[in-house]
């Protein structure tokens, strides 16, 4: 009867200790419920919420980043995205959510001067809706890597796409800016269309993307021969979409023999194709879409994607 009752004792105070620890926010996240954002360069005088910000600096909700003169800073997502700051910039992480249900990472954040570079990316097995404020209008993106100027003073923004797609809301009007296209807006005035920028910008930009590291966006394809036979899904680049959603896909090899026996694909709602190139027309829903890809000796390989199709997914 008294180890019983001891036992009961410890298990109690075990339960207790679990409650207290959940409540008090002592269990850490998993890693992949949002990603941490931390400061992984800092140049000169740039502070966080008015303290001297050092490399290795975790950024929290609604902490402030202020870039001085001749300063600048490198915030990383742990799932992938970077922003860069620069000189006499001022940034506010609103916060990055996860939303598991749709394995979807939101990071929203606001500009209130300056300008920024950005690469929105997260791995193949995420989604991503980042969202940069500024003044009155918003850019959003489900990944895509840009520059984005805002002028407090005159209330003029300058916004470039390097890669991926970019939804403009202006309250009144939503702009959609493409690869390689800028865009000049002013508060008051009728907002411009998008156009091709300037050869030297986008080489300046590619320079900067460069410098940052490799990206998540970019398919490399290529026809090596030896080693193990890999495969991934290329073509796709917007995994989110409205309902009904056609998308084409592409099966980039390398390694194995070089010559490749057969590419399957299945689409994750019963449908399936085969080629090397495949097109699909997905119903709203999250999808995991699979190709796996066999060469004439018969090593296999196998990759997947997921696609979600939303009602509105504003993007």
């Amino acid at each position: 009867m008294k180890h019983a009752m001891e036992k009961v004792l410890i298990l109690s105070v075990v339960i207790c200790s679990i409650l207290f620890m959940l409540t008090a926010g002592a269990v850490p996240a998993r890693a992949d419920d949002a990603s941490v954002v931390r400061a992984s360069r800092v140049d000169g005088n740039v502070t966080k919420n008015g303290v001297p910000l050092k490399e290795g600096d975790i950024v929290q909700r609604d902490e402030k980043i202020a870039a001085g003169a001749n300063s600048a800073a490198l915030l990383t997502w742990s799932n992938g995205s970077m922003v860069e700051v620069y000189p006499e910039t001022t940034l506010v992480l609103r916060g990055v959510m996860y939303e598991g249900d749709r394995k979807l990472e939101k990071s929203l954040l606001t500009l209130e001067k300056g300008r920024v570079f950005v690469k929105a990316q997260v791995p193949e097995n995420l989604f991503s809706h980042f969202e940069i404020n500024a003044g009155g209008i918003s850019v959003m993106t489900q990944g895509a890597e840009f520059a984005f100027k805002y002028d407090e003073g005159e209330k003029k923004y300058t916004i470039w796409s390097l890669l991926g797609v970019l939804i403009v809301d202006m309250d009144t009007r939503k702009v959609r800016i493409e690869d390689g296209q800028q865009v000049v807006l002013k508060a008051g005035t009728k907002p411009e269309n998008p156009a091709p920028m300037p050869e030297k910008i986008r080489e300046s930009l590619g320079k900067t993307s460069k410098r940052l590291g490799g990206s998540l966006l970019v398919e490399e394809e290529t026809s090596s021969t030896g080693g193990p036979l890999g495969i991934r899904i290329g073509g796709v680049m917007n995994r989110r979409g409205n309902a009904p959603y056609t998308v084409k896909f592409k099966a980039l090899t390398k390694g194995g023999s070089g010559r490749v026996k057969s590419i399957n694909w299945s689409f994750g709602d019963g449908e399936s194709a085969s080629g090397k190139e495949a097109q699909h027309t997905f119903t709203q829903g999250v999808y995991v879409v699979i190709v796996q890809v066999e060469d004439e000796n018969g090593q296999k390989a196998t990759a997947q994607l997921n696609i979600s199709v939303e009602e509105n997914c504003g993007c």
